[in-house]
């Protein structure tokens, strides 16, 4: 029999064997195919294969098939498709033909996983189903997602494709969610905790998965692993990022600290998880209502020892014609983010107090040395092409009433 694999990347195999792969994963046929089955089982019409697979701008390929009428080679491309599945197995037709549209044929002998995938997904969601029953079931859809559909690197290029990638990748999420809370109604965290460390090596970037992790982790107890976990999630952030993590997470941190302290706990095991976090390389990021409580103590040690703590405030502005949707604004603060922690020293402090807002509290012996930085924030942000329609300005006051702040210039 004929098993398709579509997640992970497409791969083909008859009988146990992989004994069919089409010469050249670039070329138009092999794409041809990529789209058929993931319009399966609805048919296709011609121009929407020439749409999707002739006519994408992104396609570099080198092979003869972008030569001549697309019609035509269309056509010609899956005769061949036809006749290289009909050389490995005759009892079927795998691509049909009706009413001058295309599809992969319902009725062949064939595994599809993202077929079995939906199918596996719908018994568990079926809530007249046994817990046990329903739990077989998302186990067995999970282990067939082996990594985004059709999830070749060079198929981010094919412009159809995202939609598709987006559709199983929610299913598969949702699956997870599912599942997990099935095995918490039994209270079974160790299986929550092994499929939460199967499937983030699956997506190690959604932030949902490392949170259900944490949050679990500290419900059983393990505190230490808790901690364990957000440590390698920072390193991942960072380096993936150049950022902290989200603060929902950084809370969760928080959280397993605390109820790490609530048991007995040696005072210098105390004192490592403080230094810990206090060797954080980079500014501090936190919320506002803790931005305002460290405002209040910075302000007392100001008073008493007079060090020069200065409160910056940056808003970002449209400087384009068309308004920002949130969700540009959103990325666009995210990046500006990252140019403040990567510019900022060690220590001073940096909220979000807006939407289109930063708050910073600033320590330093002379006024130069802020000048110095906001003139370097400045030309990082001047280089960057998603700025280009932004402009900022900054505002900068002492802390301490009666310092004189020399103006600064950027």
């Amino acid at each position: 029999m004929l098993n398709i694999r579509t997640f992970g990347g497409l791969c083909i195999s008859y009988e146990e064997k992989k004994s069919f792969i089409l010469h050249g994963r670039k070329t138009k046929m092999w794409k041809l195919l990529k789209y058929l089955l993931a319009c399966y089982p609805s048919p296709v019409t011609l121009e929407k294969l020439i749409e999707a697979v002739w006519m994408d701008d992104n396609d570099n390929d080198n092979d003869n098939d972008n030569a001549g009428d697309p019609s035509k080679n269309v056509r010609d491309m899956i005769y061949r498709l036809r006749r290289t599945f009909q050389a490995i197995e005759n009892k079927h037709e795998y691509i049909l033909v009706t009413n001058g549209c295309y599809f992969w044929n319902p009725d062949a002998e064939c595994n599809l996983d993202f077929v079995d995938f939906v199918r596996l997904l719908r018994e568990g969601d079926d809530k007249g189903r046994s817990a046990e029953e329903r739990i077989s079931s998302y186990e067995a859809a999970i282990s067939l997602y082996k990594g985004e559909f059709m999830g070749e690197k060079w198929s981010l290029l094919e412009t159809w494709a995202s939609n598709f990638v987006v559709f199983y990748k929610r299913l598969f999420l949702q699956a997870i969610e599912s599942l997990s809370d099935l095995y918490e109604l039994w209270l079974d965290y160790e299986s929550i905790i092994q499929l939460h460390n199967k499937v983030l090596l699956i997506e190690p970037y959604e932030e949902s998965l490392y949170a259900r992790l944490i949050q679990v982790l500290i419900k059983n107890g393990e505190y230490n692993l808790a901690e364990r976990q957000y440590r390698q999630m920072e390193k991942f952030f960072a380096r993936e990022f150049s950022s902290p993590p989200p603060q929902t997470l950084q809370d969760l941190y928080e959280e397993a600290i605390r109820a790490g302290v609530r048991q007995p706990t040696a005072l210098s095991r105390i004192k490592e998880l403080f230094d810990e976090r206090a060797e954080k390389i980079g500014p501090i990021i936190c919320a506002p209502e803790t931005f305002i409580q460290i405002y209040n103590y910075d302000k007392r040690i100001d008073e008493r020892v007079l060090l020069p703590v200065y409160l910056c405030k940056i808003t970002l502005l449209n400087d384009g014609e068309a308004e920002l949707t949130k969700d540009e604004l959103e990325h666009i603060m995210k990046d500006f983010l990252r140019v403040l922690i990567n510019n900022l020293r060690k220590g001073d402090i940096i909220c979000r107090y807006s939407p289109s807002q930063f708050l910073m509290m600033l320590t330093t012996a002379h006024t130069t040395n802020i000048e110095l930085s906001m003139e370097r924030i400045g030309m990082i942000f001047n280089k960057q092409p998603e700025f280009d329609q932004i402009r900022w300005e900054t505002e900068i006051i002492p802390i301490k009433e009666g310092m004189v702040l020399e103006p600064i210039h950027i």
